[in-house]
């Protein structure tokens, strides 16, 4: 019998929610894009912090007085995808904690959480000022290229060694957190490089699909689906 499964870490965009990037979502809604920023970060020309830096210039160059109020509104249109309020309820029965690690915005994940009740919420958020108002940098919680690392800090924190760990994620940024657990699982993959370290590929409409590599002796049936296309950050 493998250990029992303690904690399942799962990745936010294109994994839990129906968008490709909680920023790119944000660069949207203004008719905006990042493509020069992204290129120079895959280059290493730049840093996790000057790319939040730069995404957040594009925002305030749009409305400078923009607020998290105003960020927090943008992201509510972002859905859950189905079948997670019913996977994330029978992780909890069974005891397992969970959490979400991201390089998206933490006031997406936040609201995930709260809607799914996650225990732990790692992901980067946007500095703001008394009243709310952004400041122009980000708070740096998870590296993109690095994702592997909030996440053994994490089961660090809470003594779980990776045989008793889950990750779930989409692409090749979430490769180093697939590795790291003793269950990795790709779920609507973008590309071979998740595909390469999974234990498990899953691809469908329904994040209950997932319920029987998660919670040992679940008899739900893994409904059915088409392949999705995401691209998360």
């Amino acid at each position: 019998m493998p250990p029992k499964l303690r904690l399942a870490v799962f990745d936010l965009d294109g994994t839990l929610v129906d968008c490709e990037s909680s920023w790119v979502f944000v660069h949207s809604h203004f008719g905006l894009n990042n493509d020069a920023s992204l290129e120079l970060y895959l280059k290493g020309e730049i840093d996790d912090d000057e790319f939040m830096r730069r995404d957040i210039a594009l925002w305030m160059g749009r409305n400078p007085d923009i607020n998290i109020k105003d960020i927090e509104a943008i992201l509510h249109d972002i859905k859950i995808y189905p079948g997670a309020r019913k996977l994330f309820s029978l992780l909890r029965n069974a005891g397992i904690q969970t959490a979400i690690v991201s390089g998206g915005l933490m006031p997406l994940a936040r609201r995930v959480a709260f809607e799914l009740n996650i225990d732990h919420v790692l992901a980067n958020g946007l500095a703001v000022d008394k009243g709310g108002r952004l400041l122009g940098y980000g708070l740096l919680e998870v590296e993109l290229n690095r994702k592997g690392l909030p996440m053994e800090r994490l089961m660090n924190r809470l003594g779980f060694d990776r045989e008793r760990v889950a990750a779930v994620g989409n692409s090749f940024i979430d490769a180093p957190m697939l590795e790291l657990a003793g269950l990795g699982i790709a779920f609507n993959s973008l590309d071979d490089e998740v595909r390469d370290v999974a234990d498990v590929v899953v691809e469908s409409d329904d994040l209950m699909a997932l319920a029987p590599y998660l919670i040992p002796g679940n008899r739900a049936r893994p409904p059915e689906g088409r392949k999705r296309s995401h691209r998360g950050r």
